[in-house]
């Protein structure tokens, strides 16, 4: 990781990075991407153990079952150049704002309201500039590993490999016509030593929505053995393709 700057007497959001020779700051911009999301129903007990460290809390959908994201990425124009990811979140209940009070619909309107708040468990990307971003200036797990990406025979694929060894592959049907409203979502993280909330402002277009369409296989490695302890794999509640997203992703703030 490269050296940070932050000028006298200033905030968060007025601080510089000098990451693999390039200038960044807040907020950063993701231009364009395409990403491939399913939205799982997982044990709470299990759920919650494997982010206990983070202090915060899973969110229940169902009396003892939590939510777990997948969301795969191809970036293809951004401040961090161009890179693949894939984030494996839980919901987490929320700590900011305003938040629904009703237990389980509550949680279930947030994450339709676009309100709802995530808890990144692991984040691989593909490139240094992504990873040593990430980290420096959001406190996020991210790891440099292998992900492939392609669209084929109708269907986008996201493919990890961590350490020589397959961990998983996730498909959707890549098509959609629908423009998503503008909307901002909550990532927590725990950023030098405290817990924070970055807000993500974001856009979606070519949207495509599929219950059951998604196809998820696991691998031989230790992460995968952990999403087994989940129940997984199984097919997602809901599977999503974006064909077309933009980010802009502002300064960790103290919750």
């Amino acid at each position: 990781m490269k050296s940070e700057t932050q000028p006298a007497d200033s905030g968060a959001r007025a601080r510089r990075f000098e990451i693999e020779g390039k200038s960044l700051s807040y907020p950063a911009l993701f231009q364009d991407g395409s990403s491939a999301v399913g939205l799982f129903m997982v044990p709470t007990r299990g759920a919650q153990a494997l982010i206990r460290e983070s202090g915060f809390e899973v969110a229940e959908l169902l009396p003892g079952r939590a939510g777990f994201s997948l969301a795969c990425c191809a970036y293809r124009d951004s401040d961090c150049g161009v890179y693949n990811e894939i984030a494996m979140a839980f919901f987490v209940k929320p700590r900011h704002g305003r938040s629904s009070q009703i237990p389980y619909l509550g949680t279930w309107l947030d994450i339709v309201r676009n309100d709802s708040a995530t808890h990144i468990w692991k984040l691989p990307v593909t490139t240094r500039l992504a990873n040593d971003a990430g980290v420096l200036m959001w406190g996020l797990p991210k790891t440099i590993e292998e992900i492939d990406f392609e669209v084929a025979g109708g269907r986008a694929t996201f493919q990890l490999r961590m350490d020589g060894r397959e961990v998983l592959s996730y498909s959707v049907p890549a098509s959609g016509t629908r423009d998503q409203p503008p909307g901002v979502s909550a990532i927590y993280s725990s950023y030098e030593g405290a817990p924070h909330v970055t807000y993500l402002k974001n856009e979606y277009h070519d949207v495509g929505v599929n219950i059951g369409g998604g196809r998820l296989s696991l691998g031989d490695h230790p992460i995968a053995a952990q999403l087994r302890g989940l129940g997984l794999p199984r097919r997602p509640l809901v599977a999503t393709w974006m064909g077309r997203l933009s980010f802009e992703v502002g300064a960790p703030e103290k919750l």
